[in-house]
């Protein structure tokens, strides 16, 4: 499903009167929201559906064939996601 299919959606699943521009702002806005949030290191959770967390990803220490030395990568963040136990 796409963000065009999901807005459809969305629309069609509302008993209130909607239309698409409105839904597609309030996906962007939550889409926005949650970035911001992962961006200041907090999880985001959302219920029944799972959870986006910032993980560290250490700096390792390799070694280079090509080099014939060690080297050491440099540590990063990365966003994980966990979907939700309950069904």
């Amino acid at each position: 499903m796409n963000k065009k299919e999901l807005i459809r959606a969305v629309s069609r699943e509302l008993d209130l009167p909607m239309s698409q521009d409105k839904i597609t702002l309030v996906l962007g806005k939550a889409v926005e929201i949650t970035k911001r949030t992962l961006a200041v290191g907090e999880s985001v959770k959302w219920s029944g559906f799972g959870s986006f967390v910032m993980k560290e990803i250490p700096s390792k220490r390799l070694y280079s064939p090509k080099l014939k030395e060690y080297i050491v990568t440099k540590g990063t963040k990365r966003i994980t996601f966990a979907p939700s136990r309950t069904k």
